[in-house]
């Protein structure tokens, strides 16, 4: 059982320490929302979820059939940013960055690992 107000506060702390964020969704690995929060409105964090559950098991084939192992992370770059999407067996994680986040993806990145695992820890 995950705790929603560990990963409301995980969120706001991760979001509140990195400016380059623009959005966090988290989700189970059948793509229900468990929480989520982005600064741009209009976004449907059911479909982040969605699309991320799918993304990430896709990718999770890909790596597998490569015999590459089991999936870490996907990191999607985008003309205006980047998406990350990381998981474990009962949460997904899709983080938001914007442009901004170029340089700094690799502290994304890893604060991003870091809220999940404090999230399922």
């Amino acid at each position: 059982m995950v705790d929603q107000k560990k990963i409301e506060q995980v969120i706001a702390d991760t979001m509140a320490a990195n400016e380059d964020l623009q959005g966090i969704v988290v989700c189970d690995a059948k793509g229900k929302v468990i929480f989520g929060h982005t600064i741009t409105g209009g976004i449907k964090h059911s479909d982040i979820a969605d699309l991320s559950v799918k993304i990430a098991a896709n990718s999770s084939q890909l790596a597998s059939g490569l015999d590459k192992g089991g999936l870490k992370e996907v990191t999607i770059a985008t003309d205006n940013g980047f998406i990350a999407i990381l998981g474990d067996v009962k949460l997904v994680l899709a983080g938001i960055a914007g442009e901004g986040a170029r340089e700094s993806m690799g502290l994304v990145r890893m604060a991003l690992k870091r809220a999940l695992v404090s999230m399922i820890g």
